[in-house]
């Protein structure tokens, strides 16, 4: 009983995906198969009227040419009918897949990064996309079991009033190939299921060997024949096991196949030494053989139906479902408001990502204030760029408190919270999309506000650099991915592009992570003015390997070990001569002496 709930509970998520949105599209396709079934057996019996016509002592013309008209108007009708279901099932199913994937989409952007990041989390969404088309075609599957199943009962009632034993033979030895299906699909399955981690990391070698953003790593370093290497083991593995669970199936199948045709060859034997010797007419021996034909193909296509839709619910859809019931911890209700940026504080703050033991960071506290501008500096994998990832609420935090405005992050929305920062990231990401796409990103909502993006494309110094390579102005593809005469930037020019985001959205706070890892001196220089000039008001984090750049900042933390271990002025954490003193003096002797020579 369990397992039939959930089995109807399949069925109606697949019915609401496909079918309830579109409830004419979707009656219409119904009667369509329902006719599509049925408009054979027409065929058949005005055939077998036709013939008896034929082979009675007087030929009736008339009859003949009615007959002859009607089995052509039925043929036209049927291919007409299959071309009008055929239109239906693309117009459901491709409705039926783009919202598929949409929930998808609007499931991800309420899951935190945290669960996107994991091992888990990745083949649990990658088993979920591979639910697309059971989800899709399950309700199809149910439609075609019951308009099968209709077409069954209109030729398996004449052919139990012509032979009870025969009828009931068809059935018998037809249900050893279902058996067999069913187990065969189930096994590969299974299979395909266990193996989506493989399948990720073959596809991503596949990656590596054809997308032109790996190709200078590839062929710089000899990479093509071990990672081809790779991607043939991990794909042989997969073929290899397919090919045998395939080769099991065929042989299986044929077996059975030839078991259940049998039952038809025996039975046409029958009829015809039946009609030889005049017990049957010749118009009655062909409907009932077509009759058998469709009793066997319906009864195999209902049982198959039915086999591979509970397999797929239990098997494929499960994982849809685990994926889509996860909590999403990133959609807190908002207990209170979020007014204007006034104090962030972490107090007591432990966190380790997700399925790892060590701690990155172990009881992190410090304040930022309104108008502050924070360094925060260490070796790397101290935890610098993790507190800004902990800033924005991509992850949670084990103990301790994030405080924002003197109360938990967790009582705003955590869109609201998010609206208060913009951030240049050290990974940033490089669009491929227009270049007023790829600054208004970070404020969507402005994104014709041509002169404010252009302020900032000028503010990270790139605007001067690609402007006259631009065909087409801000509407100028960056790449070549959808446009042949799309610009293509250095890596440097990316990261002012990734900074000019930063810049367009006019928020509290200011977040640079590693702002001028790929930038010539010149521009680390105005990126340094520009963190300076700060409007009054508006508050700055800088992350920076560049020492000097701390002078920049009225507060400083240093961390070592996931520790808090210094804070301070530059001024202060000189004279403590601890590790940022070190950190410091360490740079000045390399650029004293890069000065020299």
């Amino acid at each position: 009983m369990k397992n039939l709930k959930y089995f109807i509970s399949c069925v109606g998520y697949s019915v609401n995906l496909v079918a309830r949105p579109h409830k004419l599209t979707a009656g219409a396709y119904i009667v369509l198969c329902f006719l599509t079934s049925v408009f054979p057996l027409v065929s058949t019996y005005v055939l077998r009227n036709l013939l008896n016509v034929l082979t009675a002592d007087k030929i009736e013309m008339t009859l003949v040419g009615v007959y002859i008209a009607a089995y052509i108007l039925a043929v036209v009708l049927l291919q007409a009918v299959r071309s009008m279901k055929d239109l239906s099932f693309n117009s459901l199913t491709e409705k039926g897949r783009h919202k598929f994937n949409l929930r998808i989409v609007e499931k991800l952007k309420s899951l935190p990064i945290s669960f996107i990041d994991s091992s888990y989390g990745k083949d649990l969404i990658e088993k979920a996309r591979m639910s697309e088309v059971p989800a899709v075609l399950l309700s199809d599957d149910i439609i075609r079991v019951f308009t099968y199943l209709a077409a069954f009962f209109v030729a398996f009632v004449p052919m139990v009033r012509f032979s009870v034993f025969f009828s009931l033979l068809f059935l018998v030895l037809t249900i050893p190939g279902i058996i067999v299906r069913a187990h065969c699909e189930e096994a590969m399955n299974i299979y395909v299921m266990q193996n989506a981690a493989n399948n990720r990391k073959y596809s991503y070698y596949r990656w590596m060997l054809i997308d032109r953003w790996p190709a200078k790593d590839v062929r710089m370093y000899n990479l093509t024949d071990p990672i081809e290497e790779r991607y043939r083991t991990e794909m042989r593995t997969y073929r290899d096991k397919m090919i045998k669970l395939n080769k099991q199936r065929y042989v299986l199948m044929t077996l059975a196949e030839i078991l259940k045709r049998s039952g038809e060859i025996v039975f046409t034997a029958y009829i015809v030494i039946s009609a030889i010797n005049g017990n049957v007419t010749i118009g009655d021996a062909t409907l009932y053989i077509g009759y058998s034909l469709t009793v066997i193909s319906n009864f195999t296509v209902v049982m198959d139906l039915s086999v591979s839709a509970y397999q797929k619910s239990k098997t494929r859809l499960s994982r849809l479902f685990e994926f889509m019931d996860i909590a999403c911890e990133d959609g807190n209700e908002a207990k209170r408001a979020l007014g204007k940026f006034r104090s962030l504080e972490f107090a007591d703050v432990y966190f380790k990502y997700p399925h790892t033991d060590k701690y990155i960071l172990s009881g992190a506290s410090f304040t930022l204030d309104r108008g502050d501008k924070l360094s925060i500096v260490g070796m790397n994998g101290s935890g610098k760029s993790t507190i800004v990832k902990l800033m924005l609420g991509l992850y949670e935090i084990d103990s301790g408190e994030i405080l924002i405005n003197g109360f938990p992050m967790s009582d705003y929305d955590i869109k609201d919270v998010r609206r208060m920062f913009s951030a240049l990231f050290q990974s940033f990401v490089q669009y491929p999309l227009t270049l007023k796409d790829n600054i208004a990103l970070s404020d969507y909502e402005r994104l014709d506000e041509d002169e404010a993006i252009e302020d900032a494309l000028s503010q990270s110094g790139v605007y001067g650099e690609i402007k006259d390579k631009l065909e087409n102005g801000l509407d100028s593809y960056m790449t070549r991915e959808f446009d042949d005469k799309g610009t293509e930037l250095s890596r440097g020019q990316w990261q002012k592009i990734a900074l000019s985001r930063a810049y367009f959205k006019n928020a509290d706070i200011l977040i640079m992570d590693e702002p001028s890892a790929a930038l010539d001196a010149e521009a680390e220089d105005r990126i340094f003015k520009n963190f300076e000039s700060i409007s009054e008001g508006r508050t700055g984090i800088m992350i920076s390997h560049r020492i000097s750049a701390a002078r920049l900042t009225n507060k400083i933390i240093v961390l070592d070990g996931g520790k808090i271990t210094e804070t301070g002025t530059h001024d202060e954490l000189i004279a403590k001569d601890g590790l940022y003193a070190r950190f410091y003096n360490l740079q000045k002797e390399k650029y004293t002496a890069e000065g020299a020579k």
